[in-house]
């Protein structure tokens, strides 16, 4: 007993991929989540503001200064009222402010926010009301809440994109593990001869994964519809090529990784991982904006984050235009960067 023990842990500490996703990813995971979740749950929101101030008086002044020194630099002035809706519509900023005069107290302020951010928009209302000094015997308060945006819930579906690209993405790593299965039981060569070549098979592989991942967006969106403002031909046409480009990019990165891995005991953890990490990046776990912002910017890197962009804009703002287009850009480079890595190691394996 004593000497299969040994055996065991010689083999563990001789494999230096499992020795690293086993020991040194945990607490690396660790300190990723808490630092991506922990500061929203302390309330410290690295929020985007677009500030209008209509007053320009000395409080109203203080504030504007107060309010860039909290939020380092993220606070940015715009000259007209109606700027301060179209930034917080358009995702450029998590929240607005439009400072004014009241006689409730030295400056009043209306807090501007999409409805899916309105924690973004109570976190700083409640910063402005120590910030505006109200008048005790007042019963009114100088800061206000409003909402911009079309009816329906917008964080319902925002959480739809999260929900179906986390699991979009682990199915599509289930079904990128069956191409090591082939490959191991040497089917995959078979299969290459048959069909006329690997791109073939590799090709008819990816389609049905992103068969699968269509299903599957599919079905959660059509339980968040009734969430969303009433579709129309042409969202439901750019919903259909963001699902599409989605699906894609989750098959060709699954292939692309399991291509890289040798056995599958190598790449069943390494595949969770790496989609377990793109979730909590790409905000499928969470939104994006309670998150600091270094992670915020990191997200980018992660087909999550532009796959979720892309739904909210089609589905609750319906504004198909530069930002949807680098989505479904940005997803089809990550799916043809994976399908051609996938087909590189592949074809290296068999020549070799």
């Amino acid at each position: 007993m004593i000497a299969l023990y040994l055996a065991h842990a010689r083999g563990f500490f001789r494999d230096p991929a499992g020795l690293m996703l086993t020991l040194a990813l945990p607490p690396f995971v660790y300190l990723m989540f808490a630092a991506i979740f922990g500061a929203a749950a302390g309330g410290d929101l690295d929020l985007r503001i677009a500030l209008h101030d209509s007053v320009n008086a000395p409080a109203s002044v203080a504030i504007t200064e107060r309010l860039t020194e909290r939020h380092d630099g993220r606070l940015r002035l715009v000259s007209r009222r109606d700027e301060v809706d179209r930034k917080v519509l358009d995702g450029e900023a998590d929240v607005g402010v439009i400072l004014t005069a009241c006689p409730v107290a030295p400056i009043c302020a209306e807090v501007v926010a999409h409805p899916g951010r309105a924690t973004a928009g109570q976190a700083l209302q409640g910063e402005l009301l120590g910030l505006s000094a109200p008048d005790p015997s007042s019963g009114d308060s100088p800061v206000r809440f409003r909402a911009v945006g079309p009816r329906g819930d917008p964080l319902a579906l925002y959480f739809a994109g999260g929900v179906s690209l986390m699991f979009v993405f682990f199915a599509a790593m289930h079904g990128a593990l069956g191409w090591l299965d082939d490959r191991r039981n040497g089917l995959l060569a078979r299969l290459s001869l048959a069909a006329g070549g690997l791109g073939r098979v590799l090709a008819a592989r990816a389609a049905w994964m992103i068969t699968v991942g269509v299903a599957q967006t599919t079905l959660v969106f059509a339980l968040a519809i009734r969430h969303a403002p009433a579709p129309d031909l042409a969202t439901v046409a750019a919903w259909t090529v963001t699902t599409l480009v989605v699906a894609a990019a989750a098959a060709g990165l699954a292939l692309g990784l399991i291509a890289l891995c040798r056995t599958r005991d190598q790449a069943e953890p390494v595949s969770t991982v790496a989609a377990l990490l793109a979730a909590a990046l790409g905000g499928s776990m969470a939104p994006r904006f309670l998150m600091p912002e270094a992670f915020r910017t990191l997200g980018w890197i992660t087909p999550h984050a532009w796959g979720i962009d892309a739904y909210t804009a089609v589905v609750w703002q319906r504004a198909l235009g530069p930002a949807v287009y680098g989505a479904w850009a940005a997803l089809a480079l990550f799916a043809t960067v994976g399908f051609v890595l996938a087909a590189v190691m592949e074809r290296r394996r068999q020549n070799g």
